[in-house]
């Protein structure tokens, strides 16, 4: 029996002209608790104006090497069912273009599966080739409004935090240690 509760990723957008960057993941119950979760964990700094948490498992993630075989590709191609069979949906599309960066929104695209949407960003989106594609269904993201934002972040934008240099244990222990050894050291010369 699994006793952990689901696990959401979390996209925070910085500014209004910013994009929409994966910042990490919060396990909750449900999708409200993790949204606030979210908001205590990563909205200290830098400040947000928009905050998306999305369940990781609705999450379709394809890698440039999986779509470099031809294999994969083939599965993407028998996995999609025929358009006539399903709606379209509305898709989120991210991207991580180097080791480095955050996954970051790049689009939105309409197919009736997830194979579909990533097969849809590849053609629609050709100008981008990221690391890796992940898109999910624009119905599973929990975010706030932008009427939202200042009684949401205001809290955490005021609430202090100190740095790690602002508590110079390791340099007082070192100086203590430092101390008793010349301590030992005059004693040992007398």
């Amino acid at each position: 029996m699994d006793t952990q509760w689901p696990r959401y990723m979390v996209f925070q957008q910085e500014g209004p002209d910013q994009p929409v960057v994966h910042n990490g993941t919060v396990h909750a119950p449900d999708a409200e608790l993790a949204m606030l979760n979210a908001r205590d964990v990563f909205v200290r700094r830098p400040e947000a104006v928009q905050l998306w948490v999305v369940l990781a498992d609705v999450i379709f993630t394809q890698t440039q090497e999986e779509l470099s075989t031809t294999a994969s590709i083939n599965r993407l191609i028998d996995a999609d069912p025929p358009p006539a069979a399903g709606r379209l949906i509305d898709f989120y599309v991210f991207g991580k273009f180097t080791q480095q960066a955050q996954c970051r929104h790049v689009g939105e695209v309409q197919a009736t599966s997830p194979q579909a949407a990533v097969q849809a960003a590849i053609t629609t989106l050709a100008d981008k080739q990221p690391l890796w594609w992940w898109v999910f269904p624009v119905s599973a993201v929990l975010k706030n409004e932008s009427t939202e934002a200042e009684p949401m972040f205001s809290a955490a934008r005021y609430k202090t935090f100190k740095d790690q240099a602002e508590y110079p244990v390791v340099t007082m222990m070192r100086a203590l240690r430092n101390q008793k050894a010349n301590q030992k050291d005059t004693e040992n010369t007398k």
